[in-house]
């Protein structure tokens, strides 16, 4: 989103960037690592119940755009980065994106049932800025919001800080402990109702899916 100035934010405002993005879902290991991310998804939806209006933000390419839209349910994307909507509404047409910015989205109170927001808050280092967010997050929805965060349990958030305390590393991973994310949603309007670890395997997958109600 715009107002982050995180390097790995502002990088998807780049056209080549942009145009590449969908390649990194593709190849075996790439559709893996998307199967598994769809199916926390799936999990927390069902944990959230019919939605029958679904915002996808940021919505980037549109990656999610067919898992979200469905003959009941209907679907809005928004992003800040122009040049990922360009990249959206090229590859799938017929889906309604919209350039919006997540600080202010130009959406009336409790527009839509569900609101989705997936790789997105790991890149927030700001708690001030992340907070504000996840209030515009549940400003927006009726019934919850479903976002992901990378949590600290994991072998792998273990070794990157190490590796950042001596040195080897510029800075270690924007990762929290599922308590005090949680406690941001609470902060937010938000009740957690489901904790989707993205691989099953504990200590492996840092990357996990929650489902919060209003």
């Amino acid at each position: 989103m715009t107002v982050v100035r995180d390097e790995k934010l502002t990088i998807y405002t780049q056209d080549a960037v942009a145009a590449d993005y969908d390649l990194r879902w593709r190849g075996r290991r790439g559709a893996a690592r998307d199967e598994r991310k769809r199916r926390a998804v799936r999990t927390a939806l069902g944990a959230l119940g019919t939605a029958h209006s679904v915002l996808d933000v940021p919505c980037g390419t549109g990656r999610l755009s067919e898992l979200l839209a469905t003959h009941e349910r209907v679907y809005t994307g928004a992003d800040a980065a122009l040049a990922m909507l360009r990249v959206a509404t090229e590859r799938r047409p017929g889906t309604r994106f919209v350039a919006a910015d997540l600080a202010h989205l130009p959406f009336a109170d409790s527009s839509f049932d569900v609101v989705v927001c997936i790789r997105l808050m790991h890149l927030v280092r700001d708690a001030d800025l992340r907070a504000a967010f996840l209030r515009e997050l549940a400003r927006v929805a009726r019934v919850g919001v479903i976002v992901d965060y990378r949590n600290d349990r994991t072998l792998r958030v273990r070794w990157s800080r190490l590796l950042a305390r001596v040195g080897l590393r510029a800075r270690g991973p924007n990762a929290h402990a599922r308590a005090a994310f949680a406690a941001e949603l609470t902060a937010a309007g938000l009740q957690p109702v489901a904790f989707v670890p993205v691989r099953r395997i504990p200590y492996v997958s840092n990357k996990e899916v929650i489902a919060a109600r209003i």
